[in-house]
């Protein structure tokens, strides 16, 4: 880390979203622990609503905030994420998206945990999700659910099935770019995943699962600059998870050949098929004893 850098780097990524812009400042505004520096990103949005959000908070952000005006865009979330972290000379880097939240002990709490362990490559927390809908000049909370990786331990076991931990939820060492690289820019989505795949290979990722530090807003009735990418683009999420598989599988099969994957997919299809087939018979046998049941009752009486 360069000498006088602030210990954490939190990169924020907005476009066309004030609104959420306002409250994400606010929130980082409120942490207990002050050392950071924000990089934010405007990634292709309109200038000035950016512009004015941060000097109406000058008097307490002061000169932790560096903005980034990027005309036309980055082309990917991803991409925008890497400048603002490659921007920044933190110890520790965390996304902290225009439309997500912190409880104010968030890095407090996660700095704390990777200064006690110095395997830990990065720390995740407890995020509940948050549901909400834009109402015109206010933001409504309409419900909560959770979002936790299973078992409360971030693996790559879980991983591989599907992304356990969100950016907000996150603080990586800066180190660890060094050594795994940056987010890959040509993923439009699911970059957090296939950056996370890595990171949990490198080595352990500490979980905080005694209380919520972060949270995921999550808007599912929204479209246009409020929904979320999770949910407003979907496509692009299934196309862009089945491009990351595919680019592991073959480098898989390039060192290990075909023989085991054919054995197993075939295995997996005809157990499912088998048990497909076992609950079909079971339940004629159920619809059959029940009407031989009903028939001996009418013949009973």
């Amino acid at each position: 880390m360069a000498s006088g850098a602030e210990r954490v780097t939190i990169v924020i990524r907005t476009k066309d979203r004030p609104q959420f812009l306002a409250r994400a400042l606010d929130d980082i505004a409120a942490q207990t622990f002050a050392d950071w520096r924000i990089q934010l990103v405007n990634d292709g949005g309109a200038v000035a609503p950016v512009d004015q959000a941060v000097e109406l908070r000058r008097d307490v952000l002061g000169d932790r905030i560096e903005v980034t005006h990027v005309a036309g865009g980055t082309g990917s979330m991803e991409a925008a994420a890497n400048l603002g972290a490659q921007q920044g000379t933190g110890e520790f880097v965390v996304i902290h998206d225009d439309d997500d939240t912190w409880d104010p002990d968030f890095l407090k709490e996660t700095v704390a945990a990777l200064d006690a362990d110095a395997s830990a490559v990065a720390v995740a927390v407890k995020t509940p999700i948050v549901f909400e809908r834009v109402d015109r000049d206010r933001i409504v909370e309409t419900g909560r659910g959770t979002w936790d990786p299973p078992g409360d331990i971030v693996t790559l076991f879980d991983m591989l099935m599907a992304n356990r931990v969100v950016p907000i939820s996150l603080l990586v060492r800066r180190s660890v770019y060094d050594q795994i690289g940056w987010y890959d820019p040509q993923l439009k989505a699911t970059g957090d995943w296939e950056f996370n795949l890595r990171l949990v290979r490198l080595g352990p990722v500490p979980y905080l699962a005694d209380r919520p530090l972060a949270y995921w807003h999550q808007r599912p009735k929204a479209s246009g600059s409020s929904a979320n990418s999770t949910l407003g683009a979907r496509l692009d999420h299934l196309h862009f998870d089945r491009i990351v598989r595919e680019q592991a599988l073959r480098e898989y099969v390039d060192q290990h050949g075909v023989g085991g994957l054919l054995y197993l997919t075939k295995y997996i299809d005809e157990r499912l098929m088998h048990h497909s087939l076992v609950g079909i018979v079971r339940r004629i046998r159920t619809r059959v004893a029940l009407r031989l049941r009903r028939l001996l009752r009418l013949g009973s009486r």
